[in-house]
């Protein structure tokens, strides 16, 4: 019997989501436009998050493909100290940026708050990830 695997079902898990990053890219002008209906708001809601969501997206493409890197390092048993650094480093610029871009977009929508302080804070748990396992993996 196998052994499970919990690492191969997180890089499974982030293909996954890649997939639904790009389909939800190419719907998202009929899922905000059915949004828009469908909550009863202002038409002018679905422009602002189409201008939000989409510079978004690359950078969330950047997390999901850094964090399956990382994934499969860590499956190879490649602890590579420098390049999983970076790679950490990667990531949470993207959430920095990320959050930046949708505290810009709160001002028009509220809710864009929320995921801002989300970012924002994954962005700081990633950083702090990273400094624990330089500290940890330093020469001495």
């Amino acid at each position: 019997m196998k052994k499970f695997n919990p690492i191969k079902l997180a890089i499974a898990v982030t293909t996954v989501f890649l997939i639904v990053l790009i389909a939800f890219a190419v719907m998202l002008p009929w899922l905000v436009t059915w949004y828009v209906q469908i909550a009863g708001r202002h038409e002018s809601l679905a422009t602002t998050m189409m201008v939000t969501c989409y510079p978004c997206a690359p950078f969330v493409a950047v997390v999901l493909l850094t964090l399956r890197k990382l994934l499969k390092n860590i499956d190879i048993k490649n602890y590579d100290k420098m390049q999983n650094a970076k790679l950490l480093k990667y990531m949470s610029i993207s959430c920095i940026i990320i959050a930046l871009i949708t505290v810009i977009a709160g001002r028009f929508y509220l809710p864009f708050y929320i995921v801002a302080a989300t970012f924002a804070f994954l962005s700081l748990i990633i950083y702090a990830f990273k400094s624990v396992t330089d500290e940890i993996f330093s020469d001495k």
